[in-house]
Protein backbone atom coordinates (compact mmCIF):
# COMPACT_ATOMS: atom_id res chain seq x y z
CA UNK A 1 0.00 0.00 0.00
CA UNK A 2 2.72 2.26 0.24
CA UNK A 3 3.20 3.35 -3.40
CA UNK A 4 -0.53 4.03 -3.60
CA UNK A 5 -0.46 6.47 -0.35
CA UNK A 6 2.50 8.29 -1.99
CA UNK A 7 0.84 8.46 -5.54
CA UNK A 8 -2.73 9.47 -3.62
CA UNK A 9 -0.25 12.66 -1.86
CA UNK A 10 1.16 13.41 -4.76
CA UNK A 11 -1.92 14.21 -6.85
CA UNK A 12 -2.75 16.10 -3.74
CA UNK A 13 0.59 18.15 -4.09
CA UNK A 14 -0.04 18.22 -7.63
CA UNK A 15 -4.01 19.80 -7.07
CA UNK A 16 -2.72 22.38 -4.25
CA UNK A 17 0.02 23.60 -6.80
CA UNK A 18 -2.29 24.26 -9.41
CA UNK A 19 -4.68 25.58 -7.25
CA UNK A 20 -7.25 23.00 -8.13
CA UNK A 21 -9.17 22.78 -4.42
CA UNK A 22 -12.06 20.19 -6.02
CA UNK A 23 -9.26 17.89 -6.27
CA UNK A 24 -7.55 18.03 -2.73
CA UNK A 25 -11.65 17.76 -1.53
CA UNK A 26 -12.08 14.55 -3.16
CA UNK A 27 -8.86 13.37 -2.22
CA UNK A 28 -10.20 13.49 1.60
CA UNK A 29 -11.87 11.74 3.46
CA UNK A 30 -15.06 13.51 4.96
CA UNK A 31 -13.50 12.35 8.68
CA UNK A 32 -9.78 13.57 8.11
CA UNK A 33 -8.36 14.70 10.81
CA UNK A 34 -5.96 17.38 10.65
CA UNK A 35 -3.80 17.90 13.70
CA UNK A 36 -1.42 20.78 14.26
CA UNK A 37 1.97 20.76 15.84
CA UNK A 38 1.68 20.12 19.48
CA UNK A 39 -2.21 19.96 18.99
CA UNK A 40 -3.84 16.99 21.10
CA UNK A 41 -7.36 17.59 19.18
CA UNK A 42 -7.41 17.11 15.53
CA UNK A 43 -9.84 19.27 13.03
CA UNK A 44 -12.69 16.64 12.18
CA UNK A 45 -14.53 18.72 10.01
CA UNK A 46 -13.88 18.75 6.35
CA UNK A 47 -14.79 22.08 5.80
CA UNK A 48 -12.17 23.46 8.39
CA UNK A 49 -9.46 21.77 6.61
CA UNK A 50 -10.86 22.91 3.18
CA UNK A 51 -10.84 26.39 4.10
CA UNK A 52 -7.46 26.37 5.94
CA UNK A 53 -6.40 25.17 2.05
CA UNK A 54 -8.17 27.70 0.28
CA UNK A 55 -6.42 30.50 2.72
CA UNK A 56 -2.89 28.56 1.82
CA UNK A 57 -3.61 28.81 -2.00
CA UNK A 58 -4.78 32.70 -1.61
CA UNK A 59 -1.79 32.97 -0.55
CA UNK A 60 0.23 32.13 -3.66
CA UNK A 61 3.26 30.55 -2.22
CA UNK A 62 6.07 28.84 -4.43
CA UNK A 63 6.04 25.06 -2.83
CA UNK A 64 8.40 22.40 -3.38
CA UNK A 65 8.12 18.73 -2.24
CA UNK A 66 11.25 17.40 -0.78
CA UNK A 67 10.76 14.08 0.07
CA UNK A 68 7.91 11.92 0.31
CA UNK A 69 8.33 8.48 2.12
CA UNK A 70 5.51 5.75 2.38
CA UNK A 71 5.08 3.57 4.94
CA UNK A 72 2.39 1.11 4.72
CA UNK A 73 -1.13 3.47 4.93
CA UNK A 74 1.18 6.30 6.03
CA UNK A 75 3.35 8.64 4.17
CA UNK A 76 6.33 11.25 5.74
CA UNK A 77 6.39 14.29 3.85
CA UNK A 78 8.40 17.18 3.63
CA UNK A 79 8.63 20.16 1.68
CA UNK A 80 9.62 23.76 1.55
CA UNK A 81 7.42 27.17 0.83
CA UNK A 82 8.62 30.82 0.05
CA UNK A 83 6.80 33.64 -1.08
CA UNK A 84 8.48 37.06 -1.93
CA UNK A 85 5.95 40.28 -1.02
CA UNK A 86 6.41 43.80 -2.35
CA UNK A 87 5.85 46.73 -0.37
CA UNK A 88 2.05 47.75 -1.38
CA UNK A 89 3.15 51.85 -0.59
CA UNK A 90 5.50 51.49 -2.67
CA UNK A 91 4.54 52.06 -6.46
CA UNK A 92 8.10 51.54 -8.70
CA UNK A 93 7.91 48.58 -10.16
CA UNK A 94 11.78 47.24 -9.48
CA UNK A 95 11.01 48.02 -5.35
CA UNK A 96 13.90 47.22 -3.24
CA UNK A 97 12.02 46.75 -0.29
CA UNK A 98 10.57 43.05 0.00
CA UNK A 99 9.59 40.61 2.64
CA UNK A 100 10.88 37.07 1.87
CA UNK A 101 9.08 34.56 3.89
CA UNK A 102 10.83 31.13 3.82
CA UNK A 103 9.68 27.91 5.49
CA UNK A 104 9.72 24.10 6.06
CA UNK A 105 6.66 21.90 6.36
CA UNK A 106 6.79 18.35 7.60
CA UNK A 107 3.86 15.58 8.50
CA UNK A 108 2.22 11.97 8.46
CA UNK A 109 -0.07 11.45 6.17
CA UNK A 110 -2.06 8.67 6.65
CA UNK A 111 -4.57 7.32 4.25
CA UNK A 112 -7.35 4.48 3.99
CA UNK A 113 -8.86 3.36 0.77
CA UNK A 114 -7.44 6.01 -1.28
CA UNK A 115 -7.85 9.10 0.52
CA UNK A 116 -6.63 11.06 3.43
CA UNK A 117 -7.83 10.34 6.74
CA UNK A 118 -5.26 11.97 9.01
CA UNK A 119 -2.41 14.36 8.86
CA UNK A 120 -0.04 14.95 11.98
CA UNK A 121 1.83 18.04 11.30
CA UNK A 122 5.39 17.76 12.74
CA UNK A 123 7.84 20.43 13.74
CA UNK A 124 10.55 18.77 11.33
CA UNK A 125 11.75 16.26 8.91
CA UNK A 126 13.74 14.66 11.69
CA UNK A 127 10.84 14.45 14.14
CA UNK A 128 8.51 13.46 11.03
CA UNK A 129 10.58 10.62 10.95
CA UNK A 130 11.11 9.72 14.32
CA UNK A 131 7.03 9.62 14.56
CA UNK A 132 7.13 7.09 12.22
CA UNK A 133 9.62 5.12 13.27
CA UNK A 134 12.25 5.96 10.67
CA UNK A 135 15.93 6.61 11.15
CA UNK A 136 16.99 9.35 8.77
CA UNK A 137 20.39 7.17 7.92
CA UNK A 138 18.70 4.47 6.60
CA UNK A 139 17.45 6.83 3.44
Amino acid sequence: MSQASVDLLLRGYRAFVAGDLDVIEGLLDPEVEWVGVGEVAGVADREDVLEILRGRVAEQYSVTLDRCIGIGDRVVVSMRFSRTETDPTDERPLQSRRIHHVGRYAAIVTTRDGRVVRVDEQPSLAAALDAAGIEDEVL
